[in-house]
């Protein structure tokens, strides 16, 4: 069992924070600890979001890395007591606030500019939280409509960006996560990344290509750029 003081768990139990959020606070609390194969097995598929919603609202949670059940190496989350000040959890997004961002972006995702229904969409910092906080203001140029899949690719990518350290907003301007049409770097990296997603009628392009692909022993990938003219 853990142990902290009756301060702490009063203050940080008062926090206003998301039911994953939630959940996974009163495990660590009983706790002490948590690895993201017991947030999976509690149901979340992107385990870590849970221990960010819980860190967004104040909580200082530690890092170290473990074994899992199948030996494999995973993230264990340890929560610290540590009252923090001047750290807000994230606004809500009004649910007109979104519908405005997704007719904005012709209910197209921001990054690799597939058509989802509202419902499939999430409103987006283009700057991530962690790094640039909330504004006093919505804003649409702030935000960014994102399917489920490259909402998951990008929290992983910042999860895991050096510039989580540095918390330098510049840096995440010319990231390919922010701003994909005038990106010169992916989480640091200087390379070049374009996303596509093939639906409907566009599913028979894909379709050729990855047969020519097979038919040339190549990847999907090159055949790709090749197509486009690159050497």
């Amino acid at each position: 069992m853990a142990s902290y003081s009756e301060e702490f768990v009063a203050w940080i139990t008062a926090l206003p924070m998301s039911a994953r959020a939630r959940k996974a606070r009163d495990h660590l609390l009983e706790f002490g600890s948590l690895t993201t194969e017991q947030l999976a097995n509690m149901g979340y598929d992107h385990a870590p979001s849970a221990v960010r919603d819980l860190r967004d609202a104040g909580a200082t949670i530690a890092r170290s890395n473990v074994k899992s059940s199948t030996g494999k190496t995973i993230r264990r989350y340890t929560l610290v007591e540590e009252f923090t000040t001047g750290r807000a959890g994230r606004v809500g997004i009004p649910k007109k606030f979104r519908e405005r961002l997704n007719k904005e972006f012709g209910n197209r995702c921001g990054i690799c500019d597939g058509h989802f229904e509202d419902r499939e969409l999430q409103a987006d910092h283009r700057v991530p939280f962690l790094i640039g906080g909330d504004k006093s203001e919505l804003r649409l140029e702030d935000y960014m409509p994102l399917c489920a899949s490259d909402n998951r690719s990008k929290s992983w990518s910042c999860e895991h960006c050096p510039n989580l350290a540095a918390k330098d907003e510049s840096v995440c301007g010319s990231c390919f996560w922010a701003f994909p049409l005038a990106h010169t770097h992916v989480a640091t990296r200087e390379e070049r990344r374009l996303s596509i997603i093939f639906q409907g009628a566009e599913i028979e392009t894909y379709e050729s290509l990855k047969a020519q692909a097979t038919h040339e022993a190549s990847s999907l990938a090159d055949v790709a750029k090749h197509r486009l003219g690159t050497p």
